[in-house]
């Protein structure tokens, strides 16, 4: 949700998710396409009670996939199915879930379905669990139903990673425990002596055994990460904490042993254990939040292929798949090997692997790419010319190992820290412990110990994973996801921004370039154009037909549509042919183009991705034209382009403006990549066409791997990522690409990156002056307790005062509400914090 006190009165706020709407937006009720596409699926199915669930927050909602195969689901419905028993059950992963309202809304179409027996949705994990009677429940069709609304559903996957539910189960422990433990020391604070016989020692035994329990269940974290640590020769960050448990805990047990529980440290160590654990807790639980959000991905393991074995269709792995398989080729579904069409004709889509938004024609006999989709209405047959070993998508799908292409000096400032920390609070303890020798072994103890316990890390273990936490969940807010534990310290160091073209700073879809032209037509034209539009499943056609329809264009059930590939549509309408197509159509077939309501004559080989709304002329990249033809006669021009991210153009001026170096990096032809960098105001010499997958790698490479972010959404852009010091994806509705990023973006903007960007600098600043008040706050409690000053009450007092100082400190420097400052045209901008 928008922050009210960082809005504009004249801003307006998206009408499901309340986030700001972009300037320049197609409308000024959404925030993005999918947005306004949930929304009126809420309000058609009268579905609008999922806004009062959600309390008005919620994220910016994913845009429905389309075409999105189901071949994964086959075997799991017949395995199902075969089982014994009235009711059939299975549990599927889900990506998407936000908040109780999802589950409301899955309920509920659920409950519309008929057949149904039972729904159960697991949100923490990502799960969902359905029970039907046999061969009435259609799973697929509700499945499509619920995916309608930007969920996105696949095989049960996702399991609770150990740290997900250890680390409750121990935190609830340490509280209960702690809190009895302190109860006991303030009998001790308030005159409780071991002149006072059997309580005294009730208590001290008490505490003892209760404080073994602590640091068995509590402190068994912290001494695993640091002996990891010390094995890999990296002293780690857990390395004073587990040493000062063991520490304080051993001259704790020395003096309960010696009948001085009044001496002991029980209470400051059980608290002291217990808010490292809530520290952890915090750095955990956003990411894992973030993680689930997703489906879980295996790469090629996740993908699947119809294969036709003697007169069965089996559904099997694309791994499974060799040289000379006959392949059926559902909607929706990828062609996972070079293979040849045995079929008349196909319509595939190849932006998976280009990038590029375009649909093609392949006709019998001619090949059909690996990584290409069925973009057609009608299953398909092709001949496997490979084995999946040989297919180019292997080296795309695989995973790195991990850690592999990411630079690791974002870890050496936390590694100096932590090395220093260690030797510093060891050598202090040790001062201690000789200065106090001569005064007696337990004196000198006693402030060695107090050493220790005072010079806790708590900047360290509670304040900075709250710091992190805080900033997590504001990205979160905004539509930016981190799943890379390390990103927020990586990302203060990007110096160059690196975007892929369609479908990153382009929507991967087309536009009209004025929609007052389909508001000019007649009825009769406008029923006509819907008609043939809505029949064809190419980009140019459902931007046209979602145009018209808005206009009250009616649709005909009975018109004959016939398609001619690489041309367009002809409806044969009483007596009278109807063409919506390419402008130079007519000249095929033996005519002229003429000129059509004013405009040049339009190419289909350009594209315009100007911003505004007056059609540039077709020489040198016009907007690519779709003609509407009546017996031979232009009737009227649809000047179409790639729709521009609508605040594209502003952030990527921003992020220049920032001393980020912009680079735009595509497969596309070059000239359509510099046009567009002309258009973003992006030097020509960072504009990229025309590169592979292997190039884009190679380019990242050669920029600089150690300060670039690389943002694409395709399985082409698969090695750049490997390459790039941080990658991230806006293509969650698409497989492999969300497993392999450091991040991921809902929603149609791209302001949530530069935020991020400057999030992550204001909590590296944040996170030194947490360390600096930490710094003063130990010199000032080792001179306390140099001075022998320190006494078991005061250390009980004072660490716990002192965490809570630094929380409050973090939550005031992160959380305040402040007015953005604004650039020259009025619009908020980041503020510009030093690296």
């Amino acid at each position: 949700m928008a922050d009210p006190a960082q809005t504009r009165p004249d801003e307006a706020l998206c009408l499901h998710c309340g986030s700001r709407v972009p300037e320049g937006a197609s409308s000024r009720e959404f925030c993005c396409a999918g947005c306004e596409a949930v929304h009126g699926l809420l309000v058609s199915q009268g579905l609008t009670r999922y806004y009062q669930l959600t309390g008005g927050v919620t994220s910016p909602a994913a845009e429905p996939a389309r075409g999105r195969g189901l071949a994964w689901l086959e075997p799991l419905v017949t395995k199902a199915e075969a089982a014994p028993g009235a009711l059939c059950s299975l549990e599927l992963d889900v990506q998407g879930i936000h908040c109780a309202a999802c589950v409301w809304l899955m309920n509920e179409l659920f409950r519309r379905q008929p057949g149904g027996a039972g729904f159960t949705v697991d949100p923490a994990l990502g799960k969902a669990r359905m029970q039907w009677r046999r061969g009435a429940f259609d799973v697929a069709g509700f499945l499509r139903a619920v995916e309608g609304f930007g969920y996105l559903f696949g095989p049960s996957r996702k399991r609770p990673a150990p740290a997900s539910l250890d680390l409750p189960i121990r935190l609830g422990i340490c509280v209960a425990l702690t809190m009895n433990v302190m109860l006991f020391s303030v009998s001790f604070y308030v005159g409780l002596t071991p002149e006072d016989g059997e309580v005294f020692g009730l208590f001290t035994r008490l505490s003892l055994w209760l404080s073994t329990v602590v640091v068995l269940v509590g402190g068994w974290p912290f001494f695993r990460s640091a002996w990891q640590g010390l094995r890999r020769g990296v002293p780690h960050l857990d390395l004073p904490i587990a040493l000062g448990i063991l520490l304080v805990f051993g001259t704790s047990l020395v003096q309960a042993r010696g009948g001085r529980g009044d001496l002991a440290y029980f209470d400051t160590l059980n608290t002291f254990v217990t808010l490292m654990l809530v520290g952890r807790w915090l750095q955990q639980r956003v990411l894992e939040r973030n993680r689930r959000f997703l489906l879980e991905d295996d790469g090629a393991e996740g993908l699947f292929v119809r294969r036709q074995e003697a007169d069965q269709l089996v559904t099997v792995r694309v791994s499974q798949v060799e040289e000379r398989d006959l392949l059926v080729i559902a909607p929706g579904d990828l062609v996972p090997v070079d293979a040849e069409l045995l079929d008349a004709r196909a319509r595939v889509s190849t932006d998976w692997m280009t990038g590029e938004p375009d649909e093609r024609e392949v006709l019998a006999g001619q090949p059909l790419p690996a990584g290409a989709f069925n973009a057609g209405r009608e299953a398909v047959r092709a001949l496997a010319t490979q084995s999946f070993q040989d297919s180019p998508l292997v080296a795309l799908l695989r995973r790195p190992p991990e850690g592999s292409g990411r630079s690791a000096g974002h870890t050496r400032f936390w590694e100096s820290v932590s090395r220093r920390w260690v030797v510093t609070v060891l050598a202090v303890s040790a001062l201690g412990l000789a200065l106090w020798w001569p005064s007696g072994p337990d004196k000198a103890l006693e402030v060695a110990v107090a050493l220790l316990v005072v010079t806790c890390p708590c900047a360290i273990g509670i304040a900075t994973p709250l710091a992190y936490e805080l900033v997590q969940a504001r990205l979160r807010r905004e539509g930016f996801f981190i799943r890379a534990t390390d990103l927020l310290d990586r990302l203060p160091r990007v110096r160059q921004v690196l975007f892929d073209k369609t479908g990153t700073l382009t929507l991967g879809r087309m536009e009209l370039v004025d929609r007052s032209v389909v508001e000019s037509l007649d009825d009769e034209a406008r029923d006509v154009a819907f008609n043939l539009a809505s029949r064809s499943n190419h980009p140019v056609s459902r931007c046209l037909a979602e145009a018209l329809s808005r206009t009250g264009a009616r649709f005909v059930p009975e018109a004959r549509v016939i398609e001619h590939p690489g041309q367009g549509l002809e409806w044969m309408r009483d007596g009278v042919s109807w063409r919506l197509g390419r402008a130079d159509w007519r000249a095929a077939r033996g005519g002229e183009v003429s000129e059509v309501a004013g405009l040049a004559p339009l190419t289909t080989q350009s594209v315009s991705v100007a911003a505004g709304t007056t059609p540039a002329p077709a020489s040198g990249g016009g907007a690519r034209g779709t003609v509407l033809f009546r017996d031979n006669t232009p009737v009227t021009a649809f000047p179409l382009r790639e729709a521009l991210r609508p605040d594209a153009r502003r952030e990527v001026s921003a992020l220049q403006a920032e001393g980020h170096a912009v680079w735009l990096i595509s497969g596309d032809a070059p000239a359509r990549v510099r046009e567009l960098a002309g258009s973003l105001g992006v030097p020509e010499a960072r504009a990229l066409g025309g590169l592979r997958p292997e190039d884009k790698a190679c380019t990242v490479s050669r920029l600089g791997s150690t300060d670039s972010l690389y943002l694409g959404d395709g399985v082409n852009d698969s090695l750049a990522f490997e390459r790039a010091l941080c990658a991230g994806t806006p293509a969650i509705d698409r497989p492999v690409m969300p497993g392999k990023s450091d991040f991921f973006l809902v929603g149609e903007g791209l302001a949530s990156l530069r935020e991020a960007l400057r999030l992550s600098r204001e909590l590296h600043q944040v996170v030194r002056r947490l360390l600096t008040l930490a710094i003063g706050y130990n010199v000032v409690a080792v001179a306390v307790c140099l001075v022998g000053w320190m006494t078991p009450l005061r250390a009980a007092v004072a660490m716990p005062a002192t965490s809570l100082a630094t929380v409050l400190f973090t939550v005031w420097s992160l959380s305040a509400p402040r007015a953005p400052r604004r650039d020259a045209a009025g619009l908020p901008r980041p503020t510009e914090v030093p690296a």
